[in-house]
């Protein structure tokens, strides 16, 4: 009889293990793609450049519509919409509506953007500066108000501003709904990127750029809301994959110019807060990769500390991440480096 060749545990482990990886890669096809409102700080961290990359390779690979883009903090080179406008350019999305907040003295410039400018200027883009553009909730209610009912999924990965905003609004000539009947009828889910859980030392920075626009979210909020603390992200280190994407690619330039630890964020990665929620927002807490705390509530103070509390239940849940973090930041990182679909 022939010999039959048997593999050692450790090769058998490494077999399997690469079958996961290559599975944990591969695209979730949803019955419909998921309509997304992605709400980001594009400006101070290139984890936003990030996350964009990530959706529209989600979009790409028919698992997400983007909607509308809108930044929530001002940028003190008044290009964060540029930036967006080249990244989406660059993934062959060149009309996805963009809007910007405006107010200033609410969410105050941080220090100049290490990408947004060079993106403007070097990349295809037809954004107009900052202070120009759409008002980001004027974006919100057109893009809210035109979608089927129950069936949007907002990502917010910054402050909490235009969120506060939209449930503080009005009837427009968008929709004759408040912003809080518009939520409750347009809004399936909420994904925030923000905090720190179960609980924080001191306060969060997408939590302390507007922290009174943090607590009426998290209190008033008419819907449910999927939170990702500083804890994820922090865990996965994303970036050096762009390396491998052409020199023409947005997002590779802003994980070069922007530096980690004094080094490019391009050689040596950075963490991946805003990615990972993105991911979540469209595909949901696949559960070989998360596991979701639910039955009770996020609170959040004036200095923008964050719990989770049990005693009584909201409609909140946390995400944490199961098994090692490696194997989520690898999912992220075939997503960014994903070649695009152009048309």
């Amino acid at each position: 009889m022939p010999k039959t060749s048997r593999l050692s545990p450790l090769a058998c482990f490494s077999l399997m293990a690469a079958f996961a990886s290559v599975a944990s890669l591969a695209p979730v096809q949803a019955a419909d793609p998921v309509p997304v409102i992605f709400d980001t700080d594009m400006a101070n961290d290139c984890d936003d450049a990030g996350a964009l990359a990530v959706l529209n390779a989600l979009a790409d690979n028919g698992e997400a519509t983007i909607l509308a883009v809108v930044t929530n903090r001002k940028d003190s080179g008044n290009a964060s919409a540029a930036a967006t406008d080249a990244i989406n350019t660059w993934y062959g999305r060149p009309d996805v509506p963009i809007g910007t907040d405006k107010d200033g003295a609410k969410v105050p410039p941080g220090r100049p953007s290490a990408y947004t400018a060079a993106l403007r200027d070097e990349f295809p883009n037809d954004a107009k500066p900052d202070d120009a553009m759409p008002d980001a909730l004027a974006v919100y209610r057109q893009t809210l108000a035109a979608q089927p009912d129950g069936s949007v999924v907002i990502c917010s990965v910054g402050a909490l501003s235009n969120l506060e905003d939209l449930l503080r609004s009005g009837p427009d000539e968008f929709s004759p709904l408040s912003g809080k009947e518009l939520i409750q009828t347009k809004v399936k889910q909420t994904v925030i990127m923000g905090g720190g859980f179960p609980r924080t030392a001191r306060g969060e920075t997408n939590l302390k750029l507007d922290a009174p626009a943090a607590v009426a979210v998290t209190n008033e909020w008419p819907g449910d809301i999927l939170w990702q603390g500083y804890e994820v992200g922090y865990a996965l280190i994303t970036g050096p994959s762009l390396q491998a994407t052409p020199k023409e690619n947005p997002v590779r330039r802003a994980f070069e110019l922007r530096d980690y630890h004094g080094t490019p964020s391009l050689e040596i990665g950075k963490p991946s807060h805003d990615q990972a929620a993105v991911l979540a927002a469209v595909r949901g807490p696949q559960p070989e990769l998360w596991s979701v705390e639910k039955d009770g509530r996020v609170v959040i103070d004036s200095d923008g500390q964050s719990e989770w509390r049990e005693d009584w239940k909201k409609r909140h849940s946390y995400l944490k991440i199961k098994g090692h973090p490696s194997q989520l930041a690898q999912v992220i990182s075939g997503l960014m480096s994903q070649a695009p679909k152009k048309p």
